[in-house]
This record gives structure tokens, C-alpha cells and sequence, in this order.
């Protein structure tokens, strides 16, 4: 017979095979209850009590979370082998958890730890204290959330007093330094600069101080000396851990850019510049006497480093250049005229110039076998020097005035343009040059005396100089000539020589390939249609495209190269004609002299390279500034001459 069809009830159609577990009872002893003969089991009085329902199941669930721990309880029942869940809401999230705790672990820490920073605290405990401050803001996730919570001030507002202190002046030195590592700002205000500085002002005689004793002293030194290992020092000598160099070394680390724009008139205010350019000389009388070549590297690090914030704080600010100018009788600038001039001597002894340059007749340079830092650190502060000077005498009659009374130094300003860069590698030579003929441009623009002083200079001619003449030496000068006669042939070679970079340039893209045709495949006219039709490539015309592609690359290349030395050639160019220009103001004699080596006496070749010059800062630099009206003038001056 045929199968019939058999109906499955489901479950959910079917009576409950089990019920579910009653509500619990609560166990009232004084009221008895007499059961069935069926439930009672038989005792001597009688009295019978209904038995305990089935005891109920608890899952408990823990979520492990530090610090703290969120407990979720669920009942789970059984039902048709099913475990259900009860969820409890509003539970806190795993991130939420862990941001909270690291916020209340860093609230605790900065409260204790400000507790052990009030003056009423025994020294011990402020010094202690301080130290481990530091040593957590050595972690860039606390210095993180001090700075967010704004507690730097309020930090150093609690340590107001500690130059009173000598141990609690140097750990709190130790915190600064710690602090000065990051290259964001350090949010200091004012009354924490002020601390900065007078931190500065302690002399390191101990018994002008409060010593707590010189074993706990010692035991300072070290902590702090192992703090510092764990954070970037490399200029810090940790053999020489005191309140006034771990202070320095933090005013050091701060520049305008990072400390604010009121920094520089605060640092000159409350006598920052004064311990800086102090730090400078200091630094500068140590490169004549250091023999040993650490020493003479750490002086040339230590006065680059003040001249570098020096020249920061001086952009800009005529306020800033009129202080360090009258500075204990211009000390900065004499200063730094012996220091360039210093340099100017190591980098002959430690140059880093390849071997294979050579002089114009053909000898080879000297190149002394020495370490290499030596030769970096002085071309370093060779131009940390210049850069000063750039901005103490830019615009300023004074400032040319005084950098050019400085026995030598217009002298030593030549050199950095003629001679210098022969000891340097070549991609630093150009810098150097630059860098030599602006100061000579801004010693001259406003002072007679120094025109007067570099007119009447005999120096060398230029030491790439070269016969430009096929066969004829006539254009080749050697010995001592005049200022003017050698700045006039460094004019010359680099006009020519940009011409010539230009001529090269032009070539190039002239003989750029054009658009050939197309020859991956070709048009076909199939059933009415008109389609292109791919042709398959064999091995020589993709190994000839592949080629094709390397020349043009290495086209392109070249002509990068012709760039940028066109670009070089016809920036000194124009420096050399707007330095001869001002040379030639207010002096007829001058415009004589100058003349007199220029080809055929015409000034037009000085005026077309000028008025180039000058299209191109319009484009690059805003218009108006200093610059732009100084070459106006010049161009102006030597039209009508």
C-alpha cells in the first residue's frame, strides 16, 4: 500500500514536558503545613514541610578590565537545551574603561607628587619629589597629559623658590632639561622662563648655598645622570651635571618657533640673551687654546648652538638687534668676527673637500687625514656666524658700522667668497658663497667706511676661477689683485657661465623627441564599421621602447642638472652685480673703478642679470619687502650712470 503521510507535531504544539521551576517560597517556620498522605513523609509529631524547590542555576560572567572590573550577571535557564542570557545594559566599553583609569591612574600620580612639591615639605621630600616627576615625564605619554591638563605652570609656579636650595635648583634644572626633549612646545609662561633664568644666575660655589650634605648631593647627581641616559642628550655632558649647564642646555633646546612669539621679547627682558651671548664668548675663547679635537668640537657645537637661537630671536626684531648690538660694547659682534675668523683657519686644516679637486695650475689640494666631524662642526658654525651677522646688520647703519670696524673681518667676509669654498664639499659651497656675499652687501649698502675699506682690499682672485679664452690667458689672473677687479671676474665667469647652462638647457629641449605615430596597432574598416585593430608587439620592439623610455629619463635628467646649475650660476651672479652696484652708490670714484674691468665700461650686463634677479623674487617672495627695494635702487643707480 502507498505510503501515508506521517504529521510531526512540533514541539512547540506539544504540552510541557517539564514545568518550569516554581517561585521560591519564603520559609515561614511559625506557620507549619500539613501535607497529603501522598507528599508527607511520616514523622513522630505530624508536622510536615513542603519540600525546597530546584535550586536555580547563576552563570556569572566577569569582564577582566584594569584597574577596575565590570561584573555582568545573567540567568541562565534551560529550555528545550537553549541557554538564554538576561543582558544588562549600560555596560562601559573596553577603551572607555582603560582611558578612564589611565586618566584617574595620572590624576592621583600628579596630585601626590604636587603634595611632596610645597614648600612645606622637608627638602628631602621636595627632591625626591622632583626627581620623580622627571622621571616619569621621561615617558612621552605623561608628558602627554601634563601638557593637556596644563600642569607644566603650575609645576614649576610650586618650585619658585628652589634657587634658594642648590639640590632643589639642580633637580629642578633636571626637570626642565627632561621637559625640553619633546619638539612640541613646552608651554612655559613667563614666571617659568623667569625660573629658567635665574636658575642660570646661581653660582656653583657650595657654600653659598643650603647643602643638605655632599652624599646626598652625589646621590642626586646620579639619579639625575641616569635619567638623562634614557632621553636624547647629545649635547649634554653628563660628567658635568649642574643647575647652570642643565639650564642652559634647556634654553638652548627652545627656540622662537617652539616657545612662542613673546619669547623673544621676554628672553631679552628678563636677561636671557645676556647668558647666551656670555655663552658664546666663552665658547669662542676656547677654539684658540683647544688642542684636543673633543674639546674643539664641543666649543664649536656649544657656540653654534647660542648663535643659532640668536639668530632666531633677531629675525625680525630691530629690538632684539639694537640690544645685542650695544651688549657690553658690541661683545656678540666681536665675538663672532674672531670666531669666523677662526674657522676660517680649521676649515684649511679640517677640510672635507674630495681629493679630486684641484687648484687652477693644476695642484691638488691639501687634504688632511683627519676625523670628519672636526670639519662639519666647523662649517656648522661657519654658518651660524654669518647668519647672525646677516641679521645685525640688515637695515641697520649701526650694526654694518660696528661688524665692519672688526679688525679683519671684511677680509675674512672675501674669503668666504673666493677661497672658503674650495676647502668645503660641493654641494656646500654654494651656501657659503651666498652667504658671504650678503654680508658683504649688507656691510656696505649703509656705510661708507666699509665701501671705502673694500675698495682700497687687495685679495686673491676666485679659486674655480678660469680662462674662458680658447688658447689665451689673458682672462687668467693669479697673485694679489683688487677687491673690485676679483668680484668683477667672479661676475663675469658666472653670467657666462649661466649663459652657457641656459644655451645647454635650450638644446636639450630642442632636441626633445616629438610625437611619433602611434604604432600599437591601426584602423580597419570592417562590415561599415571603422575599428582599431591591436597589433601583437615581438621582443625587439618592446626591448627598443624600453629604451626609447631610459633615454628619455636620462634626457630629463639632464636637463635638471643644467637647471640647477643655471639657477646657482645666475644667483651668485646677481648677488656679485648687486654687491658691486652698492659699491658704486654715492661714489663717482667707484663707479669709476668698477667700470674699468667691466667689458667695454658698460653696466648694462650688471642691470639685465639684476632686473632677472629681481622678476624672479616677485614670484617667490612677497612683494615690498627690503630686498626687492634695495635692487630697485641699484638698478635705478646704474641705468643712469
Amino acid at each position: 500500500s502507498p505510503t501515508k503521510a506521517v504529521y510531526n507535531a512540533r514541539h512547540w504544539n506539544q504540552p510541557e514536558s517539564e514545568a518550569l521551576p516554581a517561585p521560591p517560597v519564603l520559609k515561614t517556620p511559625s506557620v507549619p503545613v500539613r501535607l497529603s498522605s501522598k507528599e508527607a513523609i511520616h514523622k513522630d509529631d505530624g508536622v510536615f514541610k513542603a519540600p525546597a524547590p530546584p535550586p536555580k542555576v547563576i552563570k556569572t560572567v566577569t569582564i577582566p578590565t584594569q584597574p577596575y572590573q565590570e561584573i555582568v550577571t545573567a540567568l541562565k535557564c534551560r529550555k528545550e537545551d537553549k541557554e538564554l542570557y538576561t543582558v544588562v545594559q549600560h555596560v562601559k566599553h573596553f577603551n572607555d574603561v582603560v582611558e578612564f583609569g589611565e586618566n584617574q591612574e595620572f590624576t592621583d600620580d600628579i596630585e601626590y607628587l604636587l603634595s611632596g612639591l610645597k614648600s612645606n615639605q622637608p627638602l628631602n621630600t621636595r627632591c625626591l619629589s622632583v626627581i620623580s616627576l622627571a622621571t616619569k615625564c621621561a615617558m612621552p605619554s605623561f608628558r602627554m597629559h601634563l601638557r593637556a591638563h596644563g600642569m607644566v605652570a603650575m609645576v614649576f609656579k610650586t618650585l619658585d623658590d628652589s634657587q634658594h636650595h642648590q639640590n632643589l635648583s639642580l633637580c629642578t634644572a633636571a626637570l626642565m632639561y627632561i621637559l625640553s626633549r619633546d619638539r612640541l612646545n613646552m608651554d612655559l609662561d613667563r614666571a617659568s622662563l623667569d625660573l629658567m633664568i635665574r636658575l642660570l644666575e646661581l653660582e656653583q660655589d657650595a657654600s653659598s648655598a643650603k647643602l643638605l650634605n655632599e652624599k646626598d648631593m652625589n646621590k642626586i647627581k646620579e639619579k639625575i645622570r641616569r635619567l638623562c641616559e634614557t632621553v636624547h642628550n647629545k649635547h649634554l655632558d653628563l660628567e658635568n651635571i649642574t643647575t647652570g649647564h642643565l639650564a642652559m642646555e634647556t634654553l638652548l633646546s627652545l627656540t622662537s618657533k617652539r616657545a612662542g612669539d613673546w619669547f623673544k621679547e621676554e628672553l631679552r627682558l628678563l636677561g636671557g640673551l645676556d647668558h647666551i651671548v656670555d655663552k658664546v664668548k666663552e665658547c669662542v675663547d676656547h677654539l684658540s687654546s683647544d688642542e684636543n679635537e673633543e674639546k674643539l668640537v664641543a666649543s664649536l657645537w656649544g657656540a653654534e648652538r647660542c648663535l643659532r637661537v640668536l639668530e632666531s630671536v633677531t629675525v625680525h626684531n630691530p629690538e632684539n638687534q639694537s640690544y645685542l648690538i650695544a651688549y657690553k660694547d658690541s661683545q656678540l659682534i666681536v665675538s663672532s668676527a674672531k670666531a669666523l675668523q677662526h674657522c676660517e683657519e680649521l676649515i684649511q686644516r679640517y677640510n672635507r673637500a674630495e681629493d679630486s679637486i684641484c687648484l687652477p695650475d693644476n695642484k691638488p689640494l691639501p687634504h688632511q687625514n683627519v676625523t670628519n666631524h672636526v670639519g662639519k662642526a666647523v662649517e656648522d658654525c661657519m654658518r651660524a656666524i654669518i647668519g647672525v651677522l646677516l641679521n645685525l646688520t640688515n637695515d641697520n647703519e649701526w650694526g654694518s658700522t660696528k661688524t665692519g670696524e672688526q679688525d679683519g673681518l671684511i677680509g675674512t667676509a672675501m674669503n668666504c667668497v673666493l677661497q672658503v669654498p674650495k676647502f668645503l664639499p660641493q654641494e656646500q659651497r654654494f651656501d657659503i658663497r651666498v652667504l658671504g656675499l650678503g654680508l658683504l652687501i649688507n656691510l656696505v649698502e649703509y656705510s661708507a667706511r666699509n665701501r671705502h675699506c673694500l675698495v682700497n682690499m687687495e685679495t686673491s682672485c676666485s679659486f674655480d676661477s678660469f680662462c674662458t679664452g680658447e688658447g689665451d690667458d689673458s682672462l687668467k689672473i693669479t697673485g694679489q689683485i683688487d677687491a673690485v677687479q676679483a668680484l668683477v671676474q667672479l661676475f663675469l665667469e658666472r653670467e657666462r657661465a649661466a649663459q652657457l647652462a641656459e644655451s645647454q638647457t635650450d638644446e636639450l629641449i630642442k632636441e626633445a623627441p616629438t610625437a611619433q605615430h602611434d604604432k600599437s596597432g591601426e584602423w580597419q574598416e570592417t562590415s561599415g564599421e571603422i575599428q582599431w585593430v591591436s597589433t601583437e608587439k615581438s621582443d625587439s620592439t618592446e626591448e627598443k621602447d624600453k629604451k626609447e623610455e631610459d633615454d628619455e629619463e636620462l634626457d630629463l635628467n639632464k636637463a635638471l642638472q643644467h637647471a640647477g646649475k643655471h639657477m646657482e650660476d645666475c644667483i651668485v651672479a646677481s648677488y656679485t652685480a648687486l654687491l658691486l652696484g652698492c659699491l658704486c652708490q654715492e661714489s663717482p670714484i667707484n663707479v669709476t673703478t668698477v667700470r674699468e674691468y667691466l667689458p667695454e665700461g658698460d653696466f648694462s650686463i650688471m642691470t639685465e642679470m639684476l632686473k632677472k634677479f629681481l622678476s624672479f623674487m616677485n614670484l617667490t617672495c612677497a612683494v615690498g619687502t627690503t630686498g626687492q627695494k634695495s635692487i630697485s635702487r641699484v638698478i635705478e643707480y646704474l641705468e643712469h650712470c
